[in-house]
C-alpha cells in the first residue's frame, strides 16, 4: 500500500511540475485614451488581460523557454507605429514589466529573469548599433533604404552588409562571451547567419556553455553551419526521411531521377501561403514532365501545418521538418525558399523569396529545362500589381 501511495504521489508531482505557468504582472503609466487591454502573442499562442488602474496580469503556459511579444491595445486604436516587443520567457517565474506610454513599449523594463534582462540589454545596443549604420548610409548614399532597381543597390547592399559585420556582429560575439550560460545569448545566435562566415558561426556555437549547446536553438543554430556547406550549388543532397500528413515517411532517394522543386514554408508564413496560388500554376505546367514539388514545412506546431495543409490542398508532396533538414541540409534563413534539384540529386539553384511574375530564376530555369512558360487559367484574372514575394525570416519566436 505504502509503495502505491509512493508512486501514485510521483504521479502527481511529475503531473504538477509538467503543469507549470509563467506569470506576467505589468503596470502601465499615462493616458491609455480608454484602450485598456495588453495583447500577448507568438506565431502559435496569443491571449489578453484587462488593464485595471493601470495593472494588468497575465498567465502564460511553460513548457520550453520562448520569446513572445507585447502589444497594448492604444497602439492599435491610435494607429500609432509598433515596433514588436519581445520578452525572452526561459523559466516558469513571475515577470514584472513596467512600462510608460509616453515612452513606448521598447523602454519598457522588464525583472524576474536575468536572460530576459540581458536580452532586453543587447537590444538597446543593437538599437544604438542601427542608428549608427542607418546615419552611416545616409551620409554616404543620401538614403537609408533602396529600391533594387536602383544603380547603386548592390553597392549599398554590399556597404550595409559591410556595417552588420562592423557594427552587429561584435555585439553578439560580446554577449556569448560574457554570458555562456544564458539563454539570452542561445535565442540571438540566429541573427549571425547571415552576417558571419562559418567560422565565426563554429566559434560562437564553440563559446556556449555545455548546457546551452544541448539546447534545440543552439543545436539548430550548429547544423545550420553544416547546411551552409551542404546547399551549395551543385551539391549532392543528403538523403532525408520526413514524415508525411498520414505518418508515413518521404524518403528523398524515392524521388532521385526526378527535377524536385523543393519548398520550404510554414502556415504562419503569410508570404508562403500567398505564392500557393502561382506555384500551383507551375505545377499544372510541368506535372506530366519529369517535374515533381515537394513542400516541407518548418512548423514546430503539427496541428497548425496539418490544418494548413488541409485548407491549401496542394496537389503534390507534403512532410514536416521535424529533423531541421531545413538548417542542417539547405541552410534556409526563411520562407519561403525553394530549391531546384536535378534527376542525379545535386542541386541546381537556391531562390528566397517566391516571384509570381514567373521571372524568378528556378522558373527560368524550368522553362529552359521543358520548355513553355506558365499560363494562366482562362477565368482567372491577372494580378493587379504582379511582384516578388520576400520570404519572412526565421526567428526563434514560434
Amino acid at each position: 500500500m505504502k509503495k502505491a501511495l509512493s508512486a501514485l504521489t510521483g504521479v502527481l508531482l511529475s503531473l504538477g511540475s509538467m503543469a507549470q505557468t509563467i506569470t506576467i504582472e505589468g503596470d502601465i503609466t499615462g493616458d491609455l485614451k480608454g484602450h485598456n487591454k495588453m495583447y500577448i502573442y507568438s506565431r502559435t499562442y496569443k491571449d489578453s488581460a484587462e488593464i485595471v488602474n493601470g495593472h494588468y496580469t497575465l498567465k502564460v503556459p511553460f513548457s520550453t523557454p520562448s520569446m513572445m511579444m507585447l502589444l497594448p491595445e492604444y497602439i492599435l486604436a491610435e494607429r500609432q507605429m509598433y515596433v514588436p516587443f519581445g520578452i525572452l520567457f526561459d523559466k516558469p517565474v513571475t515577470y514584472k514589466v513596467s512600462t510608460d506610454v509616453a515612452k513606448g513599449m521598447s523602454e519598457s523594463a522588464v525583472k524576474g529573469s536575468e536572460a530576459a534582462e540581458l536580452l532586453l540589454a543587447y537590444g538597446r545596443q543593437k538599437s544604438a548599433a542601427y542608428q549608427k549604420m542607418t546615419a552611416t548610409l545616409q551620409a554616404e548614399f543620401g538614403a537609408v533604404w533602396m529600391e533594387e532597381s536602383n544603380p547603386k543597390y548592390a553597392a549599398f547592399e554590399q556597404r550595409q552588409n559591410e556595417l552588420q559585420k562592423q557594427l552587429l556582429l561584435p555585439l553578439l560575439q560580446n554577449l556569448v562571451k560574457q554570458h555562456p550560460d544564458s539563454y539570452a545569448s542561445v535565442f540571438s545566435l540566429n541573427e549571425a547567419r547571415e552576417m558571419a562566415t562559418v567560422a565565426q558561426q563554429e566559434q560562437l556555437y564553440n563559446g556556449l556553455s555545455k548546457q546551452m549547446k544541448a539546447t534545440r536553438e543552439a543545436t539548430e543554430f550548429h547544423q545550420f553551419a553544416e547546411g551552409l556547406r551542404n546547399s551549395a550549388i551543385g551539391k549532392q543532397v543528403k538523403d532525408f526521411s520526413l514524415p508525411a500528413p498520414d505518418g508515413k515517411l518521404v524518403k528523398f532517394s524515392d524521388l532521385k531521377g526526378k527535377y524536385v522543386l523543393i519548398d520550404f514554408w510554414a502556415s504562419w508564413c503569410s508570404p508562403c501561403r500567398k505564392s500557393f496560388p502561382h506555384m500551383r500554376e507551375v505545377f499544372q505546367q510541368y506535372k506530366d514532365q519529369n517535374f515533381v514539388i515537394y513542400s516541407i514545412s518548418i512548423d514546430k506546431s503539427k496541428p497548425d501545418w496539418l490544418k494548413a495543409v488541409a485548407e491549401e490542398n496542394n496537389p503534390w508532396i507534403q512532410a514536416l521538418d521535424d529533423k531541421n533538414v531545413s538548417g542542417s541540409g539547405f541552410a534556409i534563413t526563411g520562407v519561403p525558399t525553394t530549391i531546384l534539384v536535378g534527376p542525379d540529386g545535386k542541386i541546381l539553384q537556391k531562390e528566397i523569396g517566391f516571384d509570381e511574375t514567373g521571372n524568378g530564376g528556378i522558373e527560368k530555369q524550368l522553362q529552359a529545362l521543358f520548355g513553355g512558360k506558365v499560363t494562366k487559367p482562362a477565368e482567372a484574372k491577372p494580378a493587379a500589381e504582379p511582384k516578388v514575394i520576400p520570404a519572412m525570416p526565421m526567428t526563434s519566436m514560434q
